[in-house]
């Protein structure tokens, strides 16, 4: 118990001399230059479809193009979409759930909506056919749709 008093004398003394008159900080003031705009500060998102938030500020807008009659799945958010190849598009969505969980309850509403699963994989509909693939996301699935245009 004795070296606590002289233990706490030691901290006063360093405290007491790291103290420093108000305004001296001991170092010599830094040079400043004035730039210019960023280079990137013209930049805009404006006509840049997939960086427009939506009505709600979530996810990315549903391609136009994107078949009415193709079901989304529910509680799921549009994180991609485009070009697959010439004929065909893409959409990629987000649903915060396991692929397994996930897989069972979208193939079962695409077959509700009509959609007829091929051996192939794909799902058809009218002469029309889309290719969903389920691969682990950050969180839960994401489903990759892809289909004609």
């Amino acid at each position: 118990m004795r070296r606590t008093p002289a233990l706490l004398g030691a901290v006063a003394l360093v405290l007491l001399g790291c103290r420093r008159e108000a305004g001296e900080s001991g170092l010599e003031p830094l040079e400043t230059e004035v730039v210019g705009e960023r280079i990137d500060a013209g930049l805009t998102t404006e006509y840049d479809l997939q960086a427009l938030p939506t009505e709600d500020n979530t996810g990315v807008r549903l391609p136009s193009d994107f078949p009415r009659d193709l079901p989304l799945y529910a509680s799921s958010s549009v994180i991609n979409y485009g070009p697959a190849n010439p004929d065909r598009r893409f959409i990629e969505l987000s649903i915060p759930a396991q692929p397994g969980v996930v897989e069972r309850r979208y193939t079962s509403q695409l077959e509700s909506a009509g959609w007829r699963p091929r051996e192939d994989g794909s799902f058809e509909r009218g002469g029309r056919s889309i290719w969903v693939t389920y691969r682990e996301g950050t969180p839960g699935t994401w489903i990759r749709i892809e289909y004609p245009t």
